[in-house]
């Protein structure tokens, strides 16, 4: 997923900055509830990414956007890193977002594919972004795009759900295999891993023939047809 988005950036004429010594964000720390770890690891990403001087800090994970934004929440009462977490979280922006606010390069060559969206909590709910995934999806050429009809209702993963709550999590997911069914959608796209692990597992339990991917999956797939047409 992250080679096809930075083709994506690329392709849009963006520069593209990968910093090697970045770490984890910590957001699964912070679901264990390790503060501390998800601390050390937040001072050292704000540390990487101010030292690159980039002009935004694009993320491609609903998860890690979610948070990486609150890393001044996480360092508030840091004297060193409280007024640097702010600028920090000034910075970061969800793909999809930063994609809708460019003057986007539509693709050329068209998907044959019947897409549904799954609104990933990490995006919809904490970043407030649902509309933008849509539109990305609606401007490669070819693609039908049909609504999920409990598309805004969690897969059911939910960081470490799946493990400390698996039996409920199992009947959520079914919920949705079973609209994810209904819609006629051959593939199903969505914004963070987590959704993508736990809607693959439903498809494979149930037996669906669908796909699960990511946004920029479909447009980086619809720009690399370009040159073969």
């Amino acid at each position: 997923q992250m080679e096809a988005l930075v083709r994506v950036l690329a392709r849009n004429n963006c520069e593209v900055i990968i910093p090697k010594e970045q770490k984890c964000c910590g957001a699964i720390n912070t679901h264990v509830g390790d503060l501390n770890t998800a601390r050390t690891l937040a001072r050292r990403n704000i540390d990487i990414f101010l030292e690159s001087n980039v002009d935004v800090i694009v993320i491609g994970s609903a998860g890690c956007g979610s948070r990486m934004k609150e890393y001044d929440h996480l360092l508030k009462d840091d004297v060193e890193y409280a007024e640097k977490a702010k600028l920090f979280r000034k910075m970061v922006k969800d793909i999809h977002l930063f994609l809708a606010e460019l003057p986007l390069d539509v693709p050329k060559a068209s998907l044959d594919y019947k897409i549904t969206y799954q609104d990933s909590c990490h995006l919809s709910n904490a970043q407030k972004i649902t509309k933008q995934p849509r539109e990305l999806l609606k401007s490669i050429p070819g693609i039908q795009f049909v609504e999920l009809s409990n598309a805004s209702m969690c897969c059911g993963g939910g960081g470490t759900y799946t493990i400390t709550e698996r039996e409920f999590s199992l009947k959520v997911l079914d919920t949705k295999m079973n609209a994810i069914k209904d819609s006629g959608a051959e593939i199903i796209a969505t914004a963070n891993p987590g959704c993508v692990l736990q809607l693959q597992y439903g498809a494979n339990s149930k037996n669906l023939p669908v796909k699960i991917r990511y946004v920029t999956d479909l447009l980086d797939e619809a720009y690399r047809l370009e040159s073969q047409s």
